[in-house]
């Protein structure tokens, strides 16, 4: 599977980044009942970061999301 651009809904806590609380795939929104793990990776070229998320949807699939904070884009890895 490529890399997909993705609508998230995003919740910031006074804690942390943004993490995602539903994504919307091919018109249709699921809902995010936990996240697995989470992870920031550097590029050492452009000094980019990139925040990972692995999840689980309320339709029992695991996603791996991926934020660029930077841009405010988010991907379906």
């Amino acid at each position: 599977m490529e890399r997909r651009k993705i609508e998230v809904t995003a919740y910031a806590g006074q804690r942390s980044g943004e993490q995602p609380r539903s994504i919307v795939l091919d018109g249709k929104k699921t809902g995010i009942t936990e996240i697995i793990s989470q992870w920031i990776e550097e590029s050492v070229n452009d000094q980019q970061q990139r925040r990972f998320f692995r999840v689980k949807g309320d339709d029992g699939f695991i996603y791996l999301l991926s934020s660029e904070e930077q841009k405010g884009e988010w991907y379906l890895e």
